[in-house]
């Protein structure tokens, strides 16, 4: 099973994309049109990347797959469905859910849109974490500490300070939560003085 879902990201004509160009140094696979709304947001996620800590960590050419959604992302995403996108540690790949109009959705009624440019910020500074710790940072790390900084560099969280407070205030749950507090104490950390990547990443605990 793993070998089959990794195939396409080897041989993308597998998933019969029909649509494809190159924005930047990205190679870019799509279900749609590549049109100016979808350059524009690729560049600024570009940029944000390029003026986050990690800039320099990992050039920004990695493949972005755009998906409707559907059997490809199905095939792609396991076992991450419910996710707006993920990047295949091995290849640094940026699959994308269901996009249109600068926003991706990944299905849910709370947290379920996000914009494009912040979703592939969020998944390129994966790449540039791994890139500066190693290849295993994702087991070293918390994944409050590994996420809330891909949300500090995206500048975005899946859900909105108002909405994230009155989850918190009632009590309930929400996968969104943990990326958004963690983008919280990344940017306090961020704003001490001296702080760097390596000393908020050196420096963080579990509580």
């Amino acid at each position: 099973m793993a070998v089959l879902a990794a195939m396409p990201l080897f041989a993308p004509s597998l998933l019969a994309f029909p649509y494809r160009g190159q924005v930047g140094l990205h190679r870019v696979y799509a279900m749609q049109e590549i049109s100016p709304d979808l350059v524009r947001s690729l560049h600024e996620a570009d940029k944000r990347v390029a003026r986050s800590p990690g800039r320099g960590f990992r050039a920004p050419d990695q493949p972005i797959y755009l998906t409707d959604g559907g059997w490809r992302w199905k095939w792609l995403s396991l076992p991450s469905g419910g996710a707006f996108a993920l990047t295949r540690p091995v290849t640094d790949a940026i699959v994308i859910n269901r996009s249109s109009d600068g926003k991706v959705y990944n299905g849910r009624t709370l947290g379920g849109v996000r914009g494009l440019a912040g979703v592939v910020a969020h998944e390129m500074t994966h790449g540039s974490i791994r890139a500066h710790f190693g290849f295993f940072a994702d087991p070293l790390y918390p994944a409050m500490l590994r996420e809330g900084y891909c949300d500090f560099v995206a500048g975005e969280s899946t859900l909105s300070d108002a909405e994230a407070r009155k989850l918190l205030a009632g009590g309930a749950s929400h996968p969104g939560l943990l990326y958004w507090q963690g983008r919280k104490r990344v940017e306090e950390a961020m704003a001490k003085p001296g702080a760097d990547l390596d000393s908020v990443f050196r420096n963080w605990d579990h509580h």
